[in-house]
């Protein structure tokens, strides 16, 4: 092969020209990313679109392997790829597997939804596969309900992996090809005939990727939103941006680690100068005006993001003299950025961990005790796990072979502690309950004819209800000389009309919850209970828009509304003459806002409210009595995971199995004559 090779450039005489040798305003650019994604996971108002700091990411990492795999091939000719991909691993996989590892070690900390299918999510982590196992899962990353995973960030890790892979592949597959073709044409194969065809293939590659997203995100579902925003094939654009940028602009970068200048003309420093100030004020913007809706896709708000992010690197890499790059050569940015790779890994599993039910705090309070325990932990496993691991230099130990044995090894340890995954949509004790209330609709209970013939002594007791109540009736354990007959509806209580807000999400009313007067005057009727139980409250207290705006309990018009709602199911369920038992609104958790705060319905004073109405209600009832759940779950007053050990809810809203045995006894209590 003939060989390359690149004009060199001034560097001064004492100066060591290394490859590993970084330029200080890169680190600052990592800082910089690292901070937009915290502040994202974190909460913090005006940044919402700080999940970009990621393509920013992207960006870097494309400019960087390009222009240190471009170095390679002038000075050798060739593209060592054991040695690079050996490089790789050593750099990422170390801290990636403690990371991973400390996750399924402490796994009880994690919500028991988001950690489902953890060792699924594992195991594709140590291969480099979670952002595939995340489209295959239909996961969803905006989703403000159900917990995520606490591996769910490694998705980024693996779009970056698999370009680790491919890309060099290709580059080599470049070289080689010119190679063959300069030969039969009799011609030096020289390093700016590498470069420009580098970067014609990632120009080519960022135009089909990009395209390919905004096509995508035409009209684009939930499910195929996040398809694009897992999928290799959709991000690579801004890893190609960085590349293309990469192989047009940096003809030396050894020079360009050791201080070098490579631009010569004033024009062009002046211009490095100004561009970066550009990009910055772009990827500004973007951070907080960005939701990471499919019409943002759609109008190609990563390429966007990508074209602003290589506006930054290239200028401050080009031009090491300009302000913003004294500005991001900064040693606190600097020393973030050093340790950036270990503060992505550790920060979602701590964010995670410590909440705002833990600590107490919301708001920039935890914020910062969570970045504080990200850093030290980042800064911990920096010192004691990635710099000996990069600085060992074994003599007889095959390298590669020695990251995939470890990768695999714990692959096994974690397959060994960790039950099978589950599918998506499930938990360990069946559905997603909570998920399906907001979509799955009424599967009607079938009203039997005649009515099962009563034991003697039996009390028949028909539930009317939410999710709580279909919960406890799907775990109740036997109950001798009780008969129960189950007709609650999941996602329905006896509040009518919509939309509503939950979770963030503005949803519409399942068309059949506003049918119940009819449908359980219906069922009354038929069985003609000596109990009804009532469980309803949860849908109560959300955000519902009543007569064209938008209220909630607590305002005088729709506390009204609900007490004659009320009325209207207590007049249905004692219509034939049934002792009425209705339950109090326990305390839920279902979700924290990213500062750690609550969402309003889980708001305590909102569940103090609509059980005020309760008891005001029931109290002018004889037929009535109000059984206090909320109490009997929330002793001290406030929304407890454990009572007496017990684990009480299994996603913040629905009791565990054990739960329900634990409640049985007093509920069978309170039913029997």
């Amino acid at each position: 092969m003939t060989a390359v090779s690149a004009a060199p450039i001034r560097v001064g005489p004492h100066k060591y020209v290394s490859p590993d040798r970084g330029i200080p305003a890169l680190d600052g650019v990592r800082a910089i990313a690292v901070a937009l994604v915290l502040a994202d996971h974190g909460g913090i108002p005006g940044l919402s679109g700080g999940f970009l700091g990621v393509d920013v990411f992207f960006v870097l990492s494309g400019f960087l392997i390009t222009s240190l795999l471009i170095d390679e091939i002038s000075r050798t000719g060739r593209i060592g790829l054991k040695d690079f991909w050996i490089r790789r691993a050593r750099r990422l996989l170390p801290a990636l597997i403690v990371m991973v590892l400390a996750v399924v070690a402490v796994r009880e900390l994690f919500a028991a939804e988001s950690t489902a299918a953890l060792r699924d999510h594992a195991v594709a982590t140590f291969f480099w596969m979670s952002n595939w196992v995340f489209v295959a899962e239909k996961s969803d990353y905006f989703s403000q309900g159900a917990p995520h995973s606490p591996l769910q960030h490694t998705w980024s890790l693996g779009v970056e992996e698999q370009y680790y892979v491919f890309w060099p592949l290709l580059l080599a597959a470049v070289v080689a090809g010119l190679a063959a073709i300069t030969y039969r044409r009799g011609v030096a194969l020289t390093a700016r005939m590498v470069r420009m065809t580098v970067f014609a293939i990632a120009s080519v590659g960022v135009i089909v990727s990009a395209g390919a997203t905004i096509v995508f995100s035409s009209g684009a579902s939930q499910e195929t939103l996040n398809r694009i925003y897992f999928g290799t094939d959709t991000r690579m654009q801004a890893l190609l941006v960085g590349a293309a940028a990469a192989a047009l602009l940096v003809r030396d970068w050894r020079g360009l680690t050791a201080g070098g200048m490579l631009l010569r003309a004033r024009w062009a420093r002046w211009l490095a100068r100004a561009l970066p100030v550009v990009g910055l004020v772009v990827l500004g913007l973007a951070a907080h005006l960005a939701t990471g809706s499919a019409q943002e896709f759609h109008r190609g708000l990563l390429i966007v993001v990508a074209a602003a992010a290589i506006l930054v690197i290239a200028s401050v890499a080009l031009e090491q003299d300009g302000p913003v790059a004294r500005l991001l050569a900064l040693p606190p940015l600097v020393g973030l950025g050093a340790i950036s790779y270990g503060v992505y890994l550790w920060h979602w599993p701590i964010f995670l961990v410590v909440n705002g039910e833990r600590t107490g705090t919301t708001g920039w309070e935890l914020f910062a005790l969570r970045c504080a325990a990200t850093i030290a932990v980042a800064t911990v496993v920096w010192w004691a796990v990635e710099q000996p691991v990069r600085r060992w230099r074994p003599v007889a130990v095959p390298m590669l072979p020695l990251a995939a044995a470890t990768a695999a090894t714990a692959a096994v340890v974690t397959m060994t502690v960790l039950p099978v995954g589950l599918r998506p949509g499930e938990s360990a004790r069946g559905p997603q309950i909570d998920s399906a209330a907001l979509i799955a609709p009424e599967i009607p209970v079938e009203v039997s004819t005649p009515v099962r013939h009563r034991a003697p002594g039996e009390t028949r007791v028909v539930v009317f209800g939410d999710s709580i109540a279909w919960a406890l009736m799907r775990y109740l354990p036997q109950t001798p000389g009780l008969d129960f007959a189950d007709y609650t509806t999941i996602g329905c209580g006896i509040a009518r009309g919509g939309p509503y807000r939950y979770v963030g999400q503005e949803l519409d009313q399942k068309p059949e919850c506003d049918a119940w007067p009819s449908r359980w005057a219906q069922r009354i009727n038929h069985e003609r209970p000596d109990v009804a139980l009532l469980i309803v409250g949860r849908w109560e207290v959300v955000d519902r828009m009543n007569r064209g705006r938008w209220t909630h309990i607590g305002e005088s018009g729709y506390d009204a509304y609900l007490r004659g709602e009320l009325n209207r199911a207590l007049d249905i369920l004692g219509s034939t003459g049934a002792r009425i038992v209705v339950t109090t609104e326990p305390y839920n958790r279902r979700a924290e806002k990213a500062d750690g705060s609550l969402y309003p319905e889980d708001q305590p004073n909102r569940a103090d409210r609509w059980n005020a109405i309760l008891r005001s209600v029931v109290s002018d009832r004889p037929n009535a009595t109000l059984l206090d759940l909320n109490r009997k779950l929330s002793p001290n007053g406030y929304y407890q995971t454990r009572v007496n050990g017990v684990r009480m809810r299994s996603d913040g809203v629905h009791p565990t199995p054990e739960a329900v045995e634990w409640l049985t006894p007093w509920l069978v209590a309170a039913l029997r004559p």
